[in-house]
This record gives structure tokens, C-alpha cells and sequence, in this order.
């Protein structure tokens, strides 16, 4: 199950909600698919559109000039015939600073999706053909002349290399335009001659133009701009143009991905972001003007949905229409949308119009979350074949033929995050952004078909009983709803009875805030400071020390079998952190108390395994995952570190930060030469290198930079060829940087997640894929990585496939920098001002009594082989919460056989899941050692050669 799709089910808590749920969405489906509308098809838009066939007359095809009109003039460049000479022939001949043009109108709109060009071949006598050419087209009569520029941004489109052979190119986007224009284009002057073609179709929407706020950049690796925007763009604001929103290509339900390849990730969403710092405060507002006045049917919009990544279809639309754009005298349609909380999958999203007039459409999309993504918009619409007289204000416009009332939606309700919600759709004044008009449901007259009465009855009735069965089934659901919160208030307040322990992270029902006073700190469950955070989790999650809800409560012993703990505490955390420290990880559990709880405090307060006081995991450059394990290690030999030139670093982007510094990918020029015969890699160019920085901010502190330089020491002594190396550091001034390895492939979190397991239906989609074998071998390497830390009693805290790249042949190298990524802040717990903790890879005694040793690095190792067997898909305990993820905790701790696993991977053997039971074992001292775990995964992938297998993978980093 895919991860973004199973962490919709976190808020349904039992079966039969589900299945209500479930029910909803299949009607609502049902209801969908009967009303679908047809948006533009790019595939289906690509029909010569006449200078082959002579559709398109000589009348429409002119030129700027011609070397002999009545042999070589611009009626003559009709491709595939061979006329009088051939071909058009401009009067001069063609450099980078002459500009002649072959010029065709075609009438009315179109959209043009290919060009076709062919040289003069003149009766085999030609000689002159065209290398490179441009672009250019208009969009209206009076309208400019605009230049073409691919999705890359590039102008000039390869022409023909001789006379006979026509050559078919591309344009992508698609050209709407009603005029086209041909500008041969050369280095070094040359004649050309040059025959051509249109491909495309009637471009039957009718939009000529739409002004709306440009979009807006989500974290460091997502722009959701509108790109290909051809027309005027001034204080952020697009105007007079078209642009992604009708170039007939619909964005995937993942806006993450570049399925294009064209280096920027989310190209076909166009977003808006809700805060107060947006460009676009309150509801986002289109303004659509067409070729004519037309009647219009319904609208459509390709909306996203991934509301784990805070990205929802708009709650509501409210929709105005202007014949001249000067007066909006019309009822506006209002339009309410059902929020899904199931499936996350991008959907059309269609509005009926109703058969409203105009030229003019206004639309506003109230925001339903923090974000807001369209990539396709489609009209429905019919010229009105009559004459319709010049807006003189408020008044209803009449056509001949029978009356039909306008339609009048509901009211809507804005989202609560606008600050203008709502404001306009009322009427007002008359200009172009004042909704003007009246309020009344004017009188639209229009042509009627007839349609059987006993019809139109069948379909009503069988409408009303559809409506019927869906709200029984949310009156259903409501009631279930209510059953359940009151059967779980009822268990809340059940007394603990036998001096049993339970772990809850419920509120305590103390009135402060969000968070809850701990001997005068106040623990939150802030947000994720990324964008990529869940805001329903974030509303309501609240972490609480269960140690102050013991209130002298007796606690029970630990199990014999349990290991002994010491009875010290520490916050000090370095890059490494180790088991044996001077000062012990954890507190030793209260001792017993006599239970002096009254019958009454027995229903206000819960009992609960103790915690120990946080520690905090975090660190300079995004995380703190490990610390020298005795000072011997640091000092008993010299560790010579390059001090390499920072001119050598050229920056590609921002991969995380943290409190004093951030990481940054850089290219790293000419770093073989530099290292010689030192430095061994499975890259295999000598040029330049993927590498990661670490910078440290100007303005740390004096103990930030100490702990920056332990960790330069420490680092620069780990040799081991599954851990990333440090290459060198930048010391000499401002800021200090770290160079450590960066493989070409990036992460396994996300390389696994773009590839699948080996079947047939894979191979038939050519989808990437990753045999068996492979995974395996990848899990050696991490324990074979992990293998050399254990021997050094050195503990990473952060154990997972984000914490690992991948380069050439599967090579895995194990990293510190996974916690700095916003891309991952969903998979950490946060603690206002205390820990940033990836409770769902973390041993159950990390989390209750804060014991970090090489045995809780082995858990940490069965989550992350749990995760490559499915391919990082989901996260782990995807269908817990993190209170429910914790409270698991409290069941190891009890020993009470309520304990929940990860269930077995597809695609996994019984005696790798049986690893991974015995690297989450309650015991810690019964869990194998990495020595163990490597041998035996070494084992079952010998005979492997991860250079049969080829890499369907990207060449350029994923990030």
C-alpha cells in the first residue's frame, strides 16, 4: 500500500467507519463518473491542419518577403509539393540579425502541437533547406506577437539537414493561437528555402486569456510556478497570457515527481499557499476572458489531493460572469465541495454552470488547507449564435426562445484561514476586480430542447433515492461516531486495577493550551516546521511525560529477564552517541510507593511506564546522531583533514538545515586530483564530484562550533566503505564547511520508493524495477556498515533509509543528515524545546528510559530492513498515530502479549521476517549482534553480481 494512501486511514479508528466511509466514496465515484466531462486531450489534437491538403487557402499564407514571388513566394511553402520552385525563398539571406518570416492564418483559434519543415527540392535542382528556425504567433487580431519557448525555455527548434527528408518537431507546450509565423534562424548566413506543416486541432474552449497570482515555491525542492506563462507578469500577478493551465497535461496524484524529466519537481502543478505571508491572501481569484460571448455548461478543474502533505481540493467555489468585464449582474454560481479524507489520488473536480452568458468568467477557490494545487483547467461552453448588446449595467440580458430560470446555488462558507472569505461574491461596484450587479437571479433566456416528462421522472427519482442512501449512511456514520467516543471516554475513565501500568498519551484534562505544565516546562507536539507536515496530526497530537500522570501511583517490577539499568541521566549528546559515557543515558524507575490514590483519583488520572527526561537528538547541521565513545578513540592517533578550496564548490541546492547550520549538495571540481591515490570511490569520473557540505551558520555560538569541530575529529576517523567519508573541510574563514560523500543516486527512501518488485506486469510497463536479490544486498551493506560502528561501541540514533545513499551498482553508504530534510519531518516526533525523536524506528527502552546502545541500533536496523523489503512505500506503524506508536512501547515494557509488530512484508521470506522479529526483541541482550545479521544476510545474497542487474535510474541526483 502505497505510504501517501495509508496515512489517510490514521483517522478512521474502527472497521465499520471504514467501511461507511468507503461507501461514500464509491457513490460519490458512481455520481462522478456519470457527470464526467471531456477536458482538452493533447493526443488527440495532432490533424494536419491544410497547407499539404490547400485547406488552409494561398490568401492565408503570407511573408515578409520573397527572393521571386511568382516561383518562390509564400504560396509555394506548402510541404510535400513541388510547385513552380519549390519552396518559400526570403528575399535575403538568413543570419542571427535578419529577420524575415513565412506568416499563416488559420482563421480562427487553434491549438498547434507539431510543426513539420522540409527544404526545396525543386525537381531535384533545390539546394536550399533551413537548419534552425523560431516561433511566433498571436493570439487575437489586435492582440501582440509573442516568441515560443519550450518547457526548458529554449527558442530555436532544429530544422531540416537537406532538401527531400521533412523533419517533425514537438512543440511542447502547445501553441494556441490564431496566427503562426515560421523565422528562419543561422549562425552564419545562408540561403534557405523552406516547405512547412501545422498539426493540431480547433481550439474549442474559447479561452484566449487568464489573469491570476503567480504561484509559489514550496520548501527548497518544489516550485509551483506557472512556467510557460506567456503573458505579462508584474508584482507577482500573471496577466493577458496562457499558460500550464491549458496545455492538456495533468499533474500526477505525487507532485513530488518529475515524470518529464526536466529537472524540477511538481512542473505540472500550479499552487497557492494559505498564510499570511502569501502573495495571495484569502481565496485565490481567476479571471478568464474569452474569443466570444458564450453559454457555458460546467468548468472543470484538475485539482491535488494529498492531504498528508496539506494539499486539499478547494472547499468552494463561488463563480461570476460579465459580458463586456465590466459588470457581473449575474447570480453567481456557488459551488461546495465534499472534503475526501480517503483517497489522496489527483481528481477532476467539475462545477455545472448552468447555461450562464458571458465573456467574462470570474472564479474564486477558497482554500480548504494550507495549500491549494490546479494543474488543468476546461471550459464547456457554445458560442451564442445571436447578437448580444453592450453591458449597460445591472440588468438581465435577453435572447430570443423560451425562459429558463438561472440556477442559484447554496451559500458558501469560507475557508477559516481567509482573511477575505467571501468578500465580492456579494454585489458591489463595477469595475474588474469589484463584483458589481445585482443580487437577483436574472431572467435567461435561451434555445430549450424537449425532453419526455416521464423521462426527466425516472431520472429525478432515481437521483432522489441515491440521495437518500447517502444520508442514511452518514447518519450511520455520525451515530457510530458518537458510540465510539463515548465507549473510549468510558475506558478513559476506568481505574488502573492490580497495580497494572498503561501507557497513554491522551490529554490529561488539565486546561492549558496544547500543552500540559512538567516541572515548569510545557512539552507541545509543535507542527513540523517544513511543508510537508499533516495538519490534522498537528492539531490534535499532544505529547505527555507519562511520569506525571503516575501521581504516586505503584509501579511493578521489571521482569527478571530485563537487563539492569543505572540510575543516572544526561542530556549531552554529541555526533555519536554510545552506550558506556561517563555520565549513563538513563534514570533508574522510581522505587516503589505505597498506592494512597482515593477511590476518587482513581478515575482522574492514569498510570503509566515511566519516561525519562527527553534527550535531544539534534544536532549543529540538522542532527546529532553520534558521539565519541571514549577519548582514547578521538586522541590515540593524528587525523590529517584536506583543507580544500571553497572555489571549488559549486552550489545545486539546499538539502536541510538545522539549528546553527545547514547541508547543502554541492559539485565539487577536480576533488580526485586533489586527494589522489587516498581517496578510492565507485564513481568513475575525475572531473568533479557529488558532495555534501555541511555548513556552519556565521552567527553559532562558541559551543556550536566546538561541538562542529568534534564532529569534524570524529568523522574524519570513521574508514569504512559503507560509511560516508569526509573528503575535507573549508576552515580557514567564514563559514566552516564539512565535505562529506554524496552518492549519485541519492537516498534509498526514495530510490526505493520509485522502483517496484520484479513481475511481469512490471516488465510489461517498463516500470522500474529491483530484483530480490538486490534488496538483500543493499541490507547487507547497511549491515555491514553498522558492523564496523558496533565495533567502535559507537551508536548512530537515526537508523533508516533516509539515512542512506546509493551510488553505482547498489553500493549503500550509511549518513548522518536524513533529520535536517524537510522532505522527512513527518517521520520525526517533535518536542517543543526539548527532542526531535524518529519514535517509529526507535527500541522501546529509547523511547521510555532514554538507553541508546548498539542493541537499540539493531531495532533500529529490523525497521529499516522492514522498510527495503517494501521499498519505503509506507511508513512504519503507518495506520498508528505517535500516541499509539508510544503506547506500543508501553506494552514491551509490560510484557502484557498485547504487543504489535510490523506485519511481513509481500515479497519477504519467513526466515527474514523471523531477523526482524528477533531485532525487535523485548529483551535487548537476545537481539543478534550486527556481526551475526551480516553473515547471514552475506549469505543469502551470495552468488549476487549487482552488475547483471541494470540501474533503471536517473544519472542526476535525487534529493
Amino acid at each position: 500500500m502505497p505510504r501517501n494512501f495509508s496515512r489517510t486511514f490514521k483517522m478512521c479508528k474502527e472497521g465499520g467507519f471504514q467501511k461507511a466511509q468507503w461507501i461514500v466514496s464509491f457513490l460519490l465515484l458512481v455520481i462522478f463518473l456519470s457527470s464526467q466531462g471531456q477536458a482538452f486531450e493533447l493526443a488527440n489534437c495532432r490533424v494536419p491542419l491544410g497547407m499539404q491538403s490547400g485547406a488552409i487557402p494561398d490568401s492565408a499564407v503570407t511573408a515578409s518577403s520573397s527572393f521571386e514571388e511568382e516561383s518562390v513566394g509564400a504560396k509555394f511553402a506548402r510541404i510535400r509539393t513541388d510547385q513552380k520552385g519549390g519552396a518559400w525563398c526570403p528575399l535575403h539571406q538568413i543570419s542571427a540579425d535578419v529577420y524575415e518570416f513565412l506568416q499563416i492564418d488559420l482563421q480562427s483559434l487553434h491549438v498547434i502541437s507539431l510543426v513539420e519543415t522540409q527544404g526545396r527540392f525543386g525537381n531535384g535542382q533545390g539546394q536550399e533547406y533551413m537548419e534552425k528556425y523560431l516561433l511566433e504567433y498571436k493570439r487575437e487580431e489586435d492582440g501582440p506577437w509573442m516568441r515560443f519557448r519550450d518547457r526548458k525555455g529554449h527558442e530555436i527548434f532544429q530544422g531540416n539537414t537537406n532538401t527531400y527528408i521533412a523533419e517533425l518537431r514537438e512543440v511542447n507546450p502547445p501553441i494556441i493561437a490564431r496566427k503562426i509565423r515560421f523565422v528562419p534562424y543561422s549562425d552564419n548566413v545562408r540561403t534557405v528555402c523552406m516547405r512547412v506543416e501545422l498539426y493540431g486541432c480547433p481550439w474549442k474552449e474559447g479561452v484566449v486569456s487568464y489573469n491570476v497570482a503567480q504561484g509559489e515555491r514550496r520548501g527548497m525542492e518544489v516550485d509551483l510556478y506557472d512556467f510557460t506563462y506567456d503573458g505579462k507578469t508584474e508584482n507577482n500577478y500573471l496577466s493577458n497570457g496562457m499558460g500550464q493551465l491549458f496545455d492538456g497535461e495533468e499533474g500526477q496524484s505525487n507532485f513530488r515527481l518529475d515524470p518529464q524529466e526536466l529537472g524540477m519537481k511538481g512542473y505540472e502543478w500550479v499552487g497557492w499557499k494559505n498564510d499570511t505571508t502569501s502573495t495571495t491572501p484569502g481565496p485565490v481569484e481567476f479571471l478568464f476572458r474569452f474569443d466570444a460571448v458564450r453559454n457555458f455548461t460546467s468548468v472543470q478543474l484538475h485539482c491535488n489531493n494529498m492531504f498528508s502533505k496539506e494539499v486539499r481540493v478547494f472547499k468552494s467555489a463561488v463563480i461570476h460572469f460579465s459580458v463586456g468585464g465590466k459588470y457581473y449582474n449575474q447570480e453567481p454560481v456557488r459551488f461546495e465541495y465534499m472534503r475526501d479524507t480517503l483517497m489522496e489520488y489527483a481528481r477532476p473536480v467539475i462545477i455545472k454552470l448552468n447555461n450562464r452568458i458571458g465573456k467574462y468568467v470570474k472564479m474564486q477557490l477558497f482554500f480548504d488547507a494550507k495549500w491549494l494545487m490546479i494543474s488543468e483547467i476546461s471550459f464547456s461552453s457554445e458560442i451564442v449564435k445571436v447578437n448580444v448588446s453592450e453591458e449597460v449595467g445591472p440588468m438581465s440580458i435577453t435572447l430570443p426562445t423560451t425562459t429558463v430560470a438561472g440556477h442559484k446555488g447554496s451559500d458558501s462558507t469560507p475557508y477559516a484561514g481567509d482573511k477575505d472569505g467571501g468578500k465580492g461574491s456579494e454585489g458591489g461596484a463595477s469595475d474588474d476586480h469589484t463584483l458589481g450587479g445585482t443580487t437577483e437571479t436574472p431572467t435567461v433566456h435561451r434555445p430549450t430542447n424537449t425532453i419526455d416528462d416521464q423521462f426527466i421522472g425516472s431520472i429525478c427519482g432515481a437521483l432522489g433515492a441515491l440521495l437518500l442512501l447517502i444520508l442514511i449512511v452518514v447518519a450511520i456514520i455520525i451515530c457510530h461516531t458518537r458510540r465510539q467516543k463515548q465507549r473510549n471516554a468510558q475506558r478513559q475513565l476506568k481505574p488502573c486495577n492490580n497495580g497494572q501500568v498503561a501507557v497513554n498519551l491522551n490529554d490529561l484534562r488539565q486546561p492549558f493550551g496544547n500543552g500540559k505544565v512538567m516541572n515548569g516546562i510545557v512539552y507541545n507536539c509543535v507542527p513540523p516546521c517544513d511543508a510537508d507536515s499533516d495538519p490534522e496530526k498537528s492539531k490534535t497530537d499532544i505529547y505527555n511525560e507519562p511520569k506525571d500522570c503516575i501521581q504516586n501511583r505503584k509501579l511493578p517490577d521489571i521482569p527478571r529477564n530485563n537487563v539492569e539499568y543505572s540510575s543516572d541521566c544526561t542530556n549531552t549528546s554529541r555526533e555519536y552517541a554510545v552506550p558506556d559515557l561517563s555520565r549513563p543515558l538513563i534514570v533508574a524507575l522510581p522505587p516503589e510507593k505505597e498506592n494512597n490514590l482515593s477511590a476518587e483519583d482513581d478515575n482522574n488520572f492514569y498510570a503509566t511506564a515511566d519516561l525519562t527526561d527527553i534527550m535531544n537528538i539534534q544536532g549543529v547541521s540538522g542532527n546529532n546522531v553520534y558521539a565519541a565513545p571514549n577519548p582514547d578513540f578521538l586522541y590515540r592517533e593524528d587525523v590529517t583533514v584536506m583543507e580544500l578550496p571553497r572555489e571549488n564548490l559549486k552550489f545545486i541546492e539546499k538539502l536541510g538545515e538545522g539549528q546553527f547550520g545547514e547541508v547543502h549538495l554541492c559539485e565539487c571540481m577536480h576533488l580526485n586530483e586533489l586527494l589522489g591515490d587516498d581517496y578510492h570511490s565507485n564513481r568513475t569520473t575525475s572531473k568533479s564530484l557529488l558532495v555534501a557540505v555541511k555548513v556552519l551558520r556565521k552567527t553559532a555560538d562558541e559551543t556550536a562550533r566546538n561541538d562542529f569541530r568534534k564532529e569534524i575529529n570524529l568523522m574524519s576517523r570513521l574508514k569504512d566503505p559503507n560509511i560516508v567519508h569526509v573528503l575535507g573541510v573549508c576552515t580557514n574563514d567564514e563559514p566552516m564547511c564539512m565535505i562529506v560523500e554524496y552518492m549519485k543516486y541519492g537516498d534509498l527512501n526514495q530510490f526505493l520508493a520509485e522502483h517496484v518488485a520484479e513481475s511481469t506486469l512490471a516488465r510489461q510497463t517498463h516500470a522500474k524495477t529491483i530484483s530480490y536479490g538486490g534488496l538483500v544486498y543493499m541490507a547487507a551493506q547497511v549491515a555491514s556498515g553498522m558492523k564496523y560502528l558496533e565495533s567502535l561501541n559507537m551508536v548512530h540514533r537515526d537508523l533508516a533509509t533516509r539515512n542512506c545513499l546509493v551510488g553505482n551498482y547498489y553500493t549503500i553508504k550509511i549518513a548522518d543528515f536524513g533529520m535536517s530534510r524537510s522532505l522527512y519531518s513527518a517521520d520525526y516526533y517533535r518536542i517543543e524545546g526539548r527532542a526531535v525523536l524518529p519514535i517509529r524506528w526507535m527500541a522501546w527502552e529509547s523511547i521510555l528510559l532514554g538507553k541508546f546502545t548498539t542493541k537499540s541500533d539493531v531495532w533500529s536496523f529490523g525497521v529499516t530492513l522492514w522498510e527495503i523489503l517494501t521499498f519505503a512505500k509506507e511508513q512504519p506503524f503507518e495506520m498508528y498515530t505517535d500516541e499509539q506508536v508510544i503506547e506500543n512501547c508501553g506494552h514491551f515494557y509490560r510484557n502484557d502479549g498485547k504487543i504489535q509488530y510490523l506485519p511481513q512484508p509481500t515479497c519477504c521470506p519467513r526466515e527474514i521476517y523471523d531477523l526482524m522479529k528477533e531485532c525487535w526483541n523485548r529483551v535487548e541482550t537476545e537481539r543478534p549482534a550486527f556481526k551475526e545479521i551480516h553473515m547471514f544476510l552475506q549469505r543469502k545474497s551470495m552468488g549476487y553480481d549487482p552488475k547483471e542487474e541494470k540501474m533503471m535510474q536517473n544519472k542526476l541526483p535525487v534529493c
